[in-house]
């Protein structure tokens, strides 16, 4: 099955779930994608962790709250090196994906998810061979 959204496409791949990829290339720098959020207080980090929308959750400011981004940007997998970063839009309630790097069309879109390998096992799945290949 596969999703198109502009320059993005959203594959089913084995063993990997959903993920994003380039449908053409993309220049570093270049707004990707602005997804809207819902904001999560800080406080409320320990009910997501208990779930499986904890996995989905992004940092939204140094104040330690969160968001659940509405968009393709809540599929966009953990990997290193990323060739995406993020950036809270506070005034507009999005989140922005930009290019890190140039990105070819048939790439896959990754960021570091900022967790150390256990973390990136244990709660978000991630298998050792996949962490230990980036």
């Amino acid at each position: 099955m596969q999703h198109v959204h502009s320059n993005l496409e959203v594959r089913v791949i084995p063993g990997k779930g959903r993920c994003v990829f380039a449908a053409r290339d993309i220049a570093k720098g270049q707004l990707v994608m602005a997804d809207p959020i819902i904001f999560v207080p800080g406080g409320d980090s320990d009910h997501t962790d208990q779930t499986s929308v904890g996995r989905y959750v992004f940092q939204w400011n140094e104040d330690d709250d969160l968001c659940v981004v509405l968009g393709l940007g809540s599929l966009i997998n953990h990997g290193l090196p990323e060739n995406v970063s993020l950036v809270s839009n506070y005034k507009d309630q999005t989140m922005e994906f930009y290019a890190y790097t140039d990105i070819k069309a048939g790439d896959e879109l990754v960021y570091d998810y900022g967790h150390d390998a256990e973390e990136l096992t244990g709660y978000y799945g991630i298998p050792a061979r996949a962490i230990a290949a980036a």
